[in-house]
């Protein structure tokens, strides 16, 4: 038996052993980068295929664009994957940009619907069944809890992957699908500004501990009187400094710039100029 044509660059078997290939997508991270050897692993014979007669610089483009940061529950990251495999098919070099827009604007709230749903409550539901079984001695306890959590958790993540290329593709293969390309980008890059801003200030804790008394029972606080003008200004500064020593070195010296920051943090705190 052979496969139908398509006009769509992957076929179903395509996507069956992407689907596999996939589950592997949680086995790596790392502190700087999240999942992203995971997310990059998965999409590999999807850019194999792509870039087959493409250039060495537009293959190499391509998979650095998939090693960017990566974050966000498993599960939902099927329906990143297939999306961004469809988005990746149908632009043009000169379009990779909205891709990259929208991993970031994207795993940010399928994260935040995995986490709830999924893991804390289907996860936690499996798991107490699961363990009433194993606390009487049985051994159905460990795999009833992994039959029960696959059971909800398989067939999301096929039709994430298979649903977030084919009706992706087919978005975008439809007229106008330029405009489509365009509003995707500016809501992508808006969405993109507002999740790496929520990131900075959740993420980033910097406070000065600095002080100056004035007068009798009159201490200045420097860090409270910065909040009053604008809070989380010292966050803000040292991200934006680390982001341009890495645009400036081409990211060649993370490592040097993570021990720097510790080091410096280290001497300041000791030094009571930061809290």
């Amino acid at each position: 038996m052979t496969e139908p044509k398509t006009e769509n660059l992957l076929t179903k078997k395509d996507l069956n052993r992407l689907f596999w290939r996939a589950q592997t997508l949680g086995v790596s991270g790392n502190a700087e980068r999240g999942g992203n050897l995971g997310y990059l692993y998965s999409m590999l014979p999807f850019l194999r295929k792509k870039y087959k007669e493409g250039s060495q610089e537009e293959r190499a483009e391509a998979m650095t664009r998939h090693l960017e940061y990566m974050v966000t529950h498993h599960v939902p990251q099927f329906l990143l994957l297939g999306t961004s495999m469809a988005l990746e098919e149908k632009t043009d070099e000169s379009e990779k940009d909205v891709v990259r827009n929208m991993k970031v604007s994207l795993m940010g709230p399928m994260a935040g619907l995995g986490d709830s749903i999924l893991s804390y409550t289907w996860l936690a539901i499996c798991g107490s069944i699961g363990a009433s079984l194993a606390m009487n001695g049985s051994l159905l306890g460990p795999l009833m809890m992994f039959f029960l959590v696959n059971v909800v958790w398989m067939p999301l993540k096929y039709w994430g992957i298979t649903a977030g290329y084919e009706k992706g593709v087919e978005l975008l293969n439809a007229p106008g699908s330029k405009n489509v390309i365009g509003r995707v980008s500016t809501a992508a890059n808006a969405m993109g500004t507002v999740v790496v801003a929520a990131l900075i200030v959740s993420n980033v804790k910097i406070g000065l501990g600095l002080e100056f008394t004035l007068g009798k029972d009159n201490v200045l606080n420097v860090q409270e009187m910065l909040d009053q003008i604008l809070p989380k200004l010292l966050p803000i500064l040292l991200t934006f400094g680390c982001y341009k020593f890495l645009q400036k070195t081409n990211g060649r010296h993370v490592v040097a710039l993570i021990i720097g920051l510790l080091v410096l943090g280290t001497l300041l705190y000791m030094g009571g100029i930061l809290a």
